[in-house]
């Protein structure tokens, strides 16, 4: 059904105005050209019978004004057939078709000797005529003849009006076929979308995903809506696995506190120690709950990495203001991390702060247009401590400040943004911690 708000309609509405418009203005164009063309024509069989009129005039010698032989057409000896023919000296006629009868034509001024003019006249039976006329003087003779030629414009009226009516109903039919053609070409065309409004609809009562083939000018939003909801249900999983993890990790701490809490004197350092680790494990979580909320990677946005990473090391050389240490920046200009500017600056700040920690005297942050990586002097780690680094709230060294959270926040932040983490041994001996993407565009993923 087409609604005021369809689009469907829209096309239809928009499409049929221009048609409506076009064959209008072709129809009065047709119709203008016709009716010229008749006119022109019927105009030059009254100047070629004036011209025929003229070659049989005569004048005797008495001064009398005749006809010598027949003018050539039969409707001229027909009375009122509509066709006249007139010789007048003034206002006096010398001689007339016996189509007149007893009929004159009124005569004009003078039209001037080979001039041919056109004007309107009534004839004898009040029709309406097309006359041509002009002025004639023999050159033995200063005498001066008026002679017209007349014929009703019924005939001429009658073909341009049938020929308008066969040309309204051709073009009425043709606008109709074109409208009618329109609407199913729109219907065809936006067929797709009716699909993917079922699509939905099946979604919304099944779940899922979006399948099926779309042509190429809806495979993209296709494949952003999947996306979207591949990116909704990794969240809802890692939701739910938060609350589990969080639920099973504050298990211990509470049965330890209840138990302390039951005995008859509660060891304090104990129950502090309990409770700490709560709050860490509710740090941990809250922190990865924010960072997976960020739009990172489902958006593809792009933040400058040699902008972020200039402002930390600002910030952190002011923080290591003490120490003899050296932080170097060799960043490309056109390294764009397909990454938030805010989890772009956490990820960073994470792990430059680890590496000033760690480092002896030197760090280097180095970028890419696919690559950004972190590197220090300091001892490194072996492959057991970075897979303990990046686990919940673990950390390797409980003399050092911090939550523990930082390596395991990174690692977080790169897997929701679609960005491969790994960790190595710098050139220098200490540890190097590496970030890659693909620098490509997102490919469609509906079919056309």
């Amino acid at each position: 059904m087409i609604g005021p708000r369809s689009l469907r309609s829209r096309l239809i509405l928009g499409a049929a105005l221009w048609l409506v418009l076009a064959i209008a203005l072709g129809g009065w164009v047709l119709g203008n050209a016709f009716s010229n063309a008749v006119e022109a024509s019927f105009r030059e069989r009254l100047r070629a019978h004036l011209r025929a009129l003229v070659a049989v005039v005569e004048i005797s010698p008495a001064g009398s004004v005749g006809i010598g032989r027949p003018v050539g057409e039969p409707r001229f000896d027909q009375p009122y057939s509509g066709w006249y023919w007139q010789v007048s000296d003034g206002e006096t006629v010398r001689a007339r078709s016996r189509s007149l009868w007893d009929f004159a034509l009124p005569v004009s001024r003078s039209a001037g000797e080979g001039t041919i003019l056109f004007r309107r006249d009534v004839g004898p039976r009040d029709e309406a005529l097309e006359t041509a006329e002009r002025d004639l003087i023999f050159p033995d003779s200063d005498r001066l003849l008026h002679l017209s030629v007349s014929a009703s414009r019924l005939e001429i009226d009658t073909e341009v009006r049938d020929f308008n009516l066969l040309l309204t109903l051709a073009l009425g039919g043709l606008g109709l076929g074109l409208i009618t053609a329109v609407a199913f070409q729109v219907g065809y065309g936006l067929r797709p979308l009716g699909q993917l409004a079922q699509a939905l609809d099946r979604l919304r009562q099944q779940g899922g995903r979006l399948g099926g083939h779309y042509p190429r000018e809806v495979a993209p939003l296709v494949a952003a809506m999947n996306e979207v909801l591949d990116h909704d249900e990794r969240m809802i999983a890692r939701a739910r696995t938060h609350v589990g993890n969080l639920a099973h990790g504050l298990k211990t701490p509470l049965a330890v506190i209840e138990a302390e809490l039951g005995g008859g004197r509660p060891d304090r350092a104990v129950m502090s120690g309990q409770i700490a680790r709560a709050n860490r494990l509710i740090d941990v979580h809250l922190s990865r709950a924010r960072a997976e909320a960020t739009p990172s990677g489902s958006l593809a946005a792009r933040a400058c990495v040699a902008e972020v990473a200039a402002e930390l090391k600002a910030a952190l050389v002011r923080i290591h203001a003490g120490r003899d240490l050296s932080i170097v920046l060799d960043c490309a200009p056109e390294s764009l991390a397909p990454i938030a500017r805010d989890d772009l600056a956490e990820i960073l700040g994470n792990l430059m702060d680890n590496a000033c920690k760690w480092a002896k005297s030197r760090v280097r942050v180095a970028s890419t247009a696919t690559t950004l990586t972190v590197e220090d002097d300091g001892r490194g780690l072996s492959p057991e401590e970075t897979e303990v680094a990046t686990q919940r709230g673990a950390r390797l060294d409980e003399s050092a400040p911090g939550s523990g959270l930082g390596l395991a926040i990174v690692a977080d932040l790169a897997a929701l943004s679609g960005v491969d983490l790994t960790f190595g041994r710098s050139e220098w001996g200490g540890l190097k911690v590496s970030l890659q993407w693909d620098d490509r565009a997102r490919p469609a993923a509906a079919s056309g």
